[in-house]
């Protein structure tokens, strides 16, 4: 128990797929060097987003049957690759008693492919499993399926901070007691045509030529121009602290608190004071039973947007106060771009070996800040330091906030 009465919640497991590499290691040595894992993208036709963050090398056959590759779509075994990963690396001998997955679209790049055939070849010619493959909820049915989880397994879609969100119910449901053991993911696929196009034509995504893509994705920064889109996947184990003990298992660190809340404002422009976006860090804190002054590190949503980058160092300066100003700060789509609904796991992970290895890590590109985000985004250069608590903030179109507390091991 912590000190409020809550049950403790571990993390046991974690397991990626990401632009960055595969595994926890990989992902944390290029957000801890702040070296972008960004490249040119290969789309069918031009756009002026050139600029993305793919998963590269990715064999789904390494991780599920010849039949099941063939009836699923690539946020699908995405997912599952990185939840096999995570049940592995935790030691899990037994079913998971609920799992929760965020993504912001599920199969849109499906979507895509059925709309093409259904035009050029007729209803017909279209994957007779087209449906299952788009679905959001389909990615975490595969899972259940597979690992026998017969609890609650719901899928959550709050745009970008869709896997911030599911970590939230993950933690209250193992709190409660609801599940001893809960699987929570996060997924995204949407490096498609249709979907970088409607991106581009909301002036949201970055314009830098491939040949700079290193260069693109620069939070903070008063020259960033967008954000850059990546795809990915991350799977954490939350169990309470008695199973974890009863097991005897690897410990990556602690899930403290969560919290949720909305702008209630414009579709996709946070609000600039920050003030509900802050109100999600105080909420969180307030559920971890920490006081602003006892956090250490603050992982950002950084989109490299210049709208969120203004307003989230607004609602850092409203959630904390005078210790902003002493607080470590990094923005992990600096390196590893813009995942949308798996960005929150994925940068959680990152969070986790951050804490780990006492270690902040820097915000690429940050070479010549903007007036107006005045605080200390650790521009360039990661540095040592003693972290015990840290803060992962993300927010998403339709003024989703969301914020959690993780503790180290």
């Amino acid at each position: 128990m912590t000190a409020r009465g809550h049950r403790r919640v571990l993390v046991t497991g974690m397991g990626v797929e990401s632009c960055a590499g595969g595994t926890p290691e990989e992902l944390w040595k290029a957000l801890s060097a702040g070296e972008p894992a960004l490249a040119p993208l290969e789309l069918e036709e031009p756009l002026p987003c050139e600029v993305g963050g793919a998963v590269t090398g990715f064999e789904p056959g390494d991780y599920m049957s010849r039949q099941q590759v063939r009836r699923t779509s690539r946020f699908q075994q995405l997912l599952f690759a990185a939840a096999v990963k995570a049940v592995e690396k935790a030691g899990l001998r037994t079913p998971p008693d609920a799992l929760y997955v965020g993504t912001g679209g599920g199969g849109l790049d499906e979507s895509a492919r059925l709309v093409t055939v259904l035009r050029e070849r007729g209803w017909a010619a279209m994957n007779r499993l087209g449906l299952l493959r788009l679905l959001p909820n389909m990615a975490a049915g595969l899972l259940a399926g597979e690992l026998s989880v017969t609890g609650p397994v719901l899928t959550l879609s709050t745009a970008c901070s869709s896997s911030t969100d599911a970590l939230g119910a993950g933690l209250r449901a193992v709190r409660d007691g609801t599940a001893e053991v809960a699987l929570v993911g996060g997924v995204e696929s949407w490096l498609d045509l249709p979907c970088l196009a409607s991106f581009t034509l909301l002036d949201a995504l970055s314009r830098r030529p491939a040949a700079e893509a290193a260069l693109a994705s620069r939070p903070f920064d008063r020259d960033r121009d967008g954000m850059v889109p990546a795809e990915g996947a991350g799977v954490l184990v939350l169990e309470s602290e008695e199973s974890a003990l009863r097991r005897g298992a690897e410990v990556h660190g602690e899930l403290l608190g969560a919290a949720a809340t909305c702008d209630a404002g414009h579709a996709v422009a946070p609000r600039a004071d920050g003030e509900v976006a802050a109100r999600a860090v105080v909420r969180a804190l307030a559920d971890a039973g920490v006081e602003p002054e006892a956090v250490d590190l603050l992982s950002a949503h950084g989109t490299s947007t210049p709208l969120n980058d203004r307003a989230e160092t607004a609602a850092i300066r409203r959630a904390f106060g005078a210790h902003a100003g002493q607080l470590a700060i990094t923005a992990p789509k600096s390196v590893i771009g813009h995942a949308c609904g798996a960005c929150g796991i994925l940068e959680s992970v990152g969070l986790l070996m951050a804490l780990r290895h006492d270690f902040v890590p820097p915000t690429a590109n940050l070479e010549n800040p903007d007036p107006e985000c005045d605080l200390d985004y650790t521009p360039l250069k990661g540095r040592p330091a003693s972290l015990s608590v840290a803060v992962k903030q993300n927010f998403g179109f339709g003024g989703q906030n969301s914020a959690l507390v993780f503790g180290a091991a």
